[in-house]
C-alpha cells in the first residue's frame, strides 16, 4: 500500500522541486517511490485536479470512478443481475443466474508536456499548482472523454461506440431521423436500465433533435430541464453527428461504464532540457482504462449507410 501524500514535509519538498528550489530529496523518496515518468502529486493537490477531470469529462458525472491502486492486471466482476422479492417462511430465496466474471485492465497513458517561463516561475503572483491543475485536468479530462468514447483498444480503452465491446445497437434509422427513432431508442433498452439512463449527443444532434414533435404537435426536448421523455440529456463533442453509418445518440445507464484510475498522477519538471530558453518543462502522465461491463445498459441510435 503506497504511502498518502498530504503529509507537509512531502508537498513542500515537491512543489520546491517544480520550481528548482532546494528540497529535502528524503521526504520525497520516503514518502512514495519515485515513478519513471516523475513524482505523484501531493493529495490535496490530487484532489482538485480530479475535480478539475470532473468538469470536463461528462463520464465522471455520470459513469461508475474506480481507483485500482495496485498493480493487479485483472479484476472480477459482477453485474448487478437478479431480483429480490418477499418470501416467506421456508421458500427458497430468488437466486441470481449472473456468474462473477473478470477482465483485464489496462493501463491507457495519457501524457501532455506544458512550458513556463522562469520569469512567470519567480513572479510571487504565479500560483504554479493552480496553472498545473488546470492545464492539466482540463486536457486529460477531455482525453480520457475521447477515449472513452471513440476508442478502439489501440493505445486507448474500448470506447462505447465499439462495435463489440461498447454499446449494443437499439436502433437503426433509415431516411431522416425522427420522433419515432428517438421513442424506439427509448424503449429498446430494458425498463431497469431506463431508471437512471440518460441520453448523449453532440451539439449538434442536440439542436437537430429539438426541433422534433411528437403526434401531437408538441416537442419532445423539454426546455425547463433539457431532458427527452423525463431523461436528461447530455452533450459532447466527441460523439458523431447524425450522417450515414455514424451512431450519434446514446440512451442508457452509464453506471456500467467504468472508468478505472491506475493510482496516481505523476509530474516530472524538464528543468535541463529549455534551460537555454529559460524555460521549464512538465510532463504530467496518468494511466487509466475504461469498460462497459453491461453491454445492454446501453443502447445506440445508428443511421443506416
Amino acid at each position: 500500500m503506497k504511502t498518502k501524500l498530504n503529509n507537509s514535509p512531502y508537498a513542500t519538498a515537491f512543489w520546491a522541486m517544480m520550481i528548482n528550489r532546494a528540497h529535502n530529496a528524503d521526504d520525497l523518496h520516503n514518502s512514495r517511490q519515485k515513478e519513471a515518468e516523475g513524482f505523484y502529486f501531493p493529495d490535496d493537490t490530487l484532489m482538485r485536479f480530479r475535480d478539475e477531470q470532473k468538469k470536463m469529462n461528462i463520464f465522471r458525472q455520470i459513469a461508475t470512478v474506480m481507483n485500482i491502486g495496485s498493480a493487479e492486471t485483472r479484476i472480477k466482476v459482477l453485474p448487478p443481475s437478479g431480483e429480490a422479492d418477499f418470501v416467506g417462511e421456508g421458500v427458497a430465496i430468488p437466486e441470481s443466474t449472473e456468474t462473477i466474471t473478470d477482465f483485464n485492465i489496462e493501463s491507457y497513458k495519457i501524457a501532455k508536456l506544458t512550458k513556463i517561463t522562469h520569469e512567470t516561475l519567480r513572479d510571487v503572483g504565479f500560483n504554479l499548482e493552480a496553472a498545473l491543475i488546470a492545464d492539466f485536468g482540463r486536457a486529460f479530462g477531455l482525453a480520457e472523454e475521447n477515449g472513452m468514447i471513440n476508442g478502439n483498444g489501440i493505445n486507448r480503452p474500448n470506447g462505447l461506440l465499439h462495435p463489440t465491446k461498447g454499446a449494443e445497437i437499439g436502433v437503426t434509422a433509415t431516411g431522416t431521423l425522427n420522433f419515432d427513432h428517438v421513442r424506439e431508442l427509448f424503449f429498446s433498452l430494458g425498463a431497469e436500465f431506463r431508471k437512471n439512463a440518460c441520453w448523449l449527443m453532440n451539439d449538434e444532434t442536440a439542436l437537430f433533435v429539438r426541433t422534433l414533435k411528437d403526434s401531437t404537435g408538441g416537442y419532445i426536448w423539454n426546455d425547463f430541464d433539457n431532458s427527452i421523455f423525463g431523461k436528461p440529456v447530455h452533450t459532447t463533442p466527441y460523439m458523431p453527428s447524425v450522417a450515414a453509418g455514424n451512431t450519434p445518440v446514446l440512451f442508457g445507464d452509464f453506471r456500467f461504464l467504468w472508468l478505472m484510475e491506475r493510482a496516481g498522477v505523476v509530474v516530472k519538471p524538464l528543468v535541463e532540457l529549455y534551460a537555454e530558453h529559460g524555460i521549464t518543462g512538465y510532463v504530467c502522465t496518468e494511466f487509466m482504462d475504461s469498460r462497459l461491463v453491461k453491454r445492454e445498459a446501453v443502447k445506440g441510435l445508428a443511421i443506416a449507410e
